[in-house]
């Protein structure tokens, strides 16, 4: 028989630090803090109740329910959110014949009479759409995720907003390319780099200096050409 899932490692921190950077992300935007974290589209997201969402975004401790509790209540979720394309939930022998898990285990798990195994975890997750980890992950973590794709998102958006605003500021400068900064900007370039993992940041800053010792050279040149 399968073992149930493990009960994970102790809760993580609480995403204060994420939290203060969507919202500065959203001033930059001209949003407010209500408009880009929504508790109600957050919980949709991770499959946290949205009272817990609510108290873990202003940093207080909210219950951590029961592994198995909380698997029923993410299940639950999905179930009633993840609908057909006729906007009919999917029935038990829908689920099982796409998920691989018998009908009788479907029906067992979605009334809470059978502990799930990770084999169950990993099978509901794919047929949901759902990343890895998302009935088995703690409320915080399982927040936390939700919120690294909004972060995401917004970079992206300050990113465009920053290279738009750059390229206005240069279209003065008609006539001539436009430099690296005038076409992107420090924000967006700076923007660009948050969006790369750990190796593709330190790829880019390289570039960077590289790039800036040649400008500044260039720029050396011409002034030497234009005093001879």
């Amino acid at each position: 028989m399968t073992e149930a899932f493990p009960v994970p490692p102790a809760a993580l921190p609480q995403p204060a630090a994420t939290v203060e950077r969507i919202v500065r992300l959203g001033a930059r935007l001209g949003r407010s803090r209500d408009e880009v974290l929504r508790a109600e589209t957050l919980s949709r997201a991770c499959g946290v109740p949205v009272e817990v969402v609510r108290a873990l975004l202003q940093g207080r401790a909210a219950g951590e329910p029961d592994i198995h509790e909380r698997f029923r209540q993410r299940l639950d979720l999905l179930h009633e959110t993840h609908r057909k394309d006729d906007g009919r939930k999917f029935s038990h022998g829908e689920i099982a014949r796409q998920s691989g898990i018998s009908r009788q285990q479907v029906q067992a798990l979605l009334c809470g009479d059978r502990r799930p195994t990770m084999d169950h975890c990993s099978r509901l997750e794919r047929f949901f759409n759902r990343p890895a980890g998302f009935l088995q992950s703690e409320d915080a973590e399982a927040l936390s995720c939700a919120l690294a794709g909004i972060e995401k998102t917004l970079l992206r958006e300050c990113q465009e907003h920053s290279e738009r605003d750059a390229l206005a500021a240069a279209s003065a400068g008609a006539g001539r390319r436009p430099s690296l900064y005038e076409r992107h900007g420090v924000d967006g370039i700076a923007l660009r780099a948050a969006l790369l993992p750990d190796r593709g940041r330190t790829k880019l800053l390289e570039w960077l200096d590289t790039y800036m010792e040649e400008e500044a050279a260039e720029r050396r040149s011409g002034s030497a050409g234009e005093q001879s």
